[in-house]
């Protein structure tokens, strides 16, 4: 006779079939959960109309612009405060004699995205009314919301404009057409690409301008092109890049930005830019500054500060975007550049609060014994 162990009896017992009687019939299986169209879109994650506007004390707004302030507050980097030290240790300091804004510009500041290509149909894009979902966010709308978010931070506007398309140019040369309109209403215009972001949510733009010796007679910033054979243009300068533009509203601006647009109509070989690449990019380099030239009307940003990014050449390119981030062949980045900005803010921020409510928060019983007295801690 072989002997079996409890174990081996209890392993019996569980692999026989249940007896089942006519009267004791199986349960069915639990049906399976229904997907929806509206789950399928992720509709069905849309904020409460209340979340869009709450109260404080009964009277005050709390509305998301305000919270973005005061949550960022403690972090923003003061204007006048020269040195800044960027989140990989970099050090920057603006000269004494170049700080000239030392105060919030808030609304009159314009940060504007143009885009033909904007529809309310497309699935994560900031037009459709579902919420979007973060995991497949596609890069134009990573760099939409960090514009807006950025806007939101310091107290600047900001405009997500759908243009016409040109009928006889790339779509590109829509931008300086929207920037002039923009100029008419706001001191200052930030035109940004898509696929440029601002990498450091707590550095003010006033600091920025600082930094970059732009003046109150300055009618634009650009930043500099690659340092490539292609980007010199005859004079043997190299182009500047309208990925990140600063304009600043007088009727010199707005005569520039006039000249622009009309560059293929009025000026003798201009027209070669409307289709070939680098469109209105390159109407300005070759043409444009050479009228406005006088000392301070145009200001080149270093390429390394305000073009290019950390994803070219494995890193190691010249042009790494330090302050705005133009991933021109890395637009899949900028979701994750976002997420970077705002998740560094937040733990430094979260991290903070905690700090300042240390002693309701922590409490050191490393020295305590077991079993702990009542009343120890």
């Amino acid at each position: 006779m072989v002997k079996t162990s409890a174990g081996d009896a209890n392993d019996d017992v569980l692999h026989r079939k249940p007896t089942v009687s006519p009267s004791n019939p199986p349960s069915p299986p639990p049906p399976a959960p229904q997907t929806t169209d509206t789950f399928s879109a992720n509709c069905h994650k849309k904020p409460r109309p209340e979340a869009y506007k709450q109260y404080g004390n009964g009277t005050e707004s709390l509305a998301l612009p305000k919270l973005m302030v005061e949550l960022w507050k403690p972090l923003v980097h003061p204007i006048t405060e020269r040195v800044f030290v960027t989140d990989k240790g970099e050090r920057f300091e603006v000269p004494i004699d170049q700080v000239r804004w030392k105060k919030p510009l808030g609304k009159r500041v314009v940060i504007v995205d143009t885009d033909t290509r904007l529809d309310g149909k497309t699935k994560n894009t900031m037009l459709n009314e579902c919420p979007l979902d973060f995991t497949t966010l596609p890069g134009r709308t990573g760099g939409h919301l960090n514009h807006y978010i950025y806007a939101m931070i310091h107290g600047y506007d900001y405009r997500l404009v759908r243009a016409a398309d040109y009928p006889d140019r790339h779509g590109t040369w829509v931008k300086p057409a929207i920037t002039k309109e923009a100029l008419k209403t706001h001191d200052f215009v930030i035109s940004l690409d898509s696929d440029a972001v601002f990498t450091h949510l707590d550095l003010p733009l006033e600091w920025l301008m600082n930094l970059w010796d732009y003046r109150p007679e300055t009618l634009v910033a650009m930043a500099y092109d690659l340092d490539w054979e292609q980007d010199y243009d005859p004079q043997g300068n190299l182009i500047l890049n309208t990925g990140f533009v600063i304009a600043q509203a007088s009727q010199r601006t707005q005569d520039m930005f006039q000249r622009w647009e009309d560059c293929p109509r009025s000026i003798p070989g201009c027209d070669h830019w409307n289709f070939k690449w680098a469109h209105e990019q390159s109407a300005f380099s070759y043409y444009i500054r050479y009228e406005f030239n006088r000392t301070h009307d145009v200001k080149n940003i270093p390429c390394n500060q305000a073009n290019g990014n950390e994803f070219t050449l494995d890193g190691n390119g010249e042009c790494k975007g330090v302050f705005v981030s133009h991933n021109w062949k890395h637009k899949h980045k900028t979701p994750e550049l976002l997420s970077r900005s705002i998740m560094t803010s937040l733990a430094r921020r979260v991290h903070g609060q905690f700090h300042h409510d240390i002693k309701d928060l922590y409490i050191d019983a490393s020295k305590e014994t077991y079993p702990i007295a009542d009343g120890a801690t």
